[in-house]
């Protein structure tokens, strides 16, 4: 079967609509979904992508013959910030890269990042009160990027780095939407006042990276992720610039993600009290400090809650790949240069794959001996697709669940966060899957 032979999604202008407008876009791939269950065609005067429905399809793609394909258009657009790092590096430069920035979220590196991210997130809770109302998702992303400004830049420079680095990265964020929609790109070189904005914030994120680079350098035997990056880049005879690739690509992944894997955990355990009330009785086992490093093993459910807010709401809501040579994929034949997206948020929701699909139940993450499985749900391979999969499989897929479980467990220690009644929910599938409308939400005691 060719690519033409596949069904079709006729570009309808609610179709266009719902490329454009991003709190449609979820509802667009359910829809293409229910009419090709395995795959199906998009195809517009500017793209042709195949788009796959089936866990199956996707696990080929992203493990099975992962070889056989790179990343897509949409990553490789982001190279006007992030350079070549390991998100946007092609085949042969990943394979060079990869094994030098492991070691960097190697597990004996890791409590002393946890220790970094506690610290950052009772720092930042510790401006918070009792009744009073907040924007969850900002907060989110300050408090993720404080903790990931730490780990990777050091705790000194982290801290100082948060406010500047902030507004830069959410610029940037927006130029890259843009930048998604075909021969949108271009806008970036203009003289548009946006196009001078994105400009200067990756100037000012170009500088801060760059100098952090040097600054680690002047100093042996860092515990942050900088220090780990020179050590292995050193040693493999590569540059700075490589490395700045790195941090760069590091930074900006590493605090939306999960800041927005936060922000629809909270949105979750709001709507779902029984659920909230067993996570607090298994944090209040700790007593009366805060999680750390050595307590995950005993904070299965708090892994559970957070598993299932990203089956639901999964930050990487969309994975793409282009093909580097002809190969076949579930009986389609693929050529070379054909893009393929699979959508995470229709995968993570399929009933074929799923038992009550759209109820937020961690306890399906529950083995027997009550521990956190991540196939404990008995989902086919290839229908849990949170970090990606195979050779590009997120490096700091680690790093990232150490981070979300101790800084929901700092917040949830001294607060029940309660989303306030007149807030509107809805998803805004852009570069991760946010909050359309923002999260506000009400401070309530633990």
């Amino acid at each position: 079967m060719t690519p033409d032979e596949l069904p079709r999604v006729r570009v309808t202008p609610d179709v266009l609509r719902s490329v454009i407008d991003r709190t449609r876009t979820t509802g667009l791939f359910e829809r293409i979904a229910a009419k090709a269950p395995r795959a199906a065609l998009f195809k517009a005067p500017a793209r042709q992508e195949i788009v796959l429905s089936h866990p199956e399809l996707a696990r080929e793609v992203l493990i099975t013959q992962g070889r056989s394909f790179g990343k897509g258009v949409g990553l490789g657009r982001t190279r006007f910030l992030l350079g070549n790092g390991l998100l946007t590096a092609d085949r042969d430069l990943h394979r060079r890269q990869r094994p030098l920035v492991q070691p960097a979220f190697h597990g004996s590196r890791m409590a002393s990042y946890a220790a970094d991210m506690v610290d950052a997130a009772q720092e930042h809770v510790a401006g918070w009160q009792a009744g009073q109302v907040v924007e969850m998702t900002s907060e989110m992303q300050r408090l993720t990027l404080a903790a990931v400004g730490r780990t990777l830049l050091g705790a000194d420079t982290g801290r100082e780095a948060a406010a500047t680095v902030a507004p830069a990265l959410s610029t940037v964020l927006r130029a890259w939407e843009v930048a998604l929609l075909p021969g949108m790109e271009r806008l970036r070189e203009t003289r548009l006042p946006g196009a001078v904005r994105t400009r200067a914030a990756i100037a000012e994120l170009d500088e801060l990276v760059r100098g952090v680079v040097a600054g680690a350098r002047t100093r042996a035997g860092g515990e942050d992720v900088v220090s780990a990056l020179l050590a292995a880049q050193d040693a493999a005879g590569t540059d700075d610039q490589q490395v700045r690739d790195e941090v760069m690509t590091l930074l900006l992944a590493g605090h939306e993600t999960t800041a927005n894997a936060l922000t629809w955990t909270l949105h979750l355990l709001s709507d779902h009290p029984h659920v909230a009330a067993r996570l607090h009785r298994e944090l209040a086992g700790l007593g009366d400090r805060d999680p750390a490093y050595g307590d995950l093993p005993d904070l299965p459910y708090a892994y559970a809650v957070v598993a299932e807010s990203m089956r639901l709401y999964p930050p990487a809501w969309i994975l793409e790949r282009a093909a580097l040579e002809d190969v076949e994929v579930g009986g389609i034949a693929v050529p070379a240069g054909q893009q393929l997206v699979a959508c995470t948020w229709v995968l993570h929701r399929d009933p074929r794959s799923w038992r009550q699909p759209l109820a937020f139940t961690p306890e399906r993450w529950l083995d027997e001996a009550g521990g956190f499985d991540e196939t404990a749900p008995g989902q086919p391979r290839g229908a849990w697709q949170p970090f990606g999969g195979g050779s590009r499989v997120c490096i700091g897929e680690s790093f990232a669940w150490t981070e979300a479980v101790l800084l929901l467990g700092v917040v949830l220690r001294r607060f029940a966060p309660l989303r306030e009644a007149d807030q509107r929910v809805a998803t805004r599938a852009a570069i991760t899957l946010r909050p359309a409308y923002g999260m506000r939400m009400r401070l309530l005691p633990a």
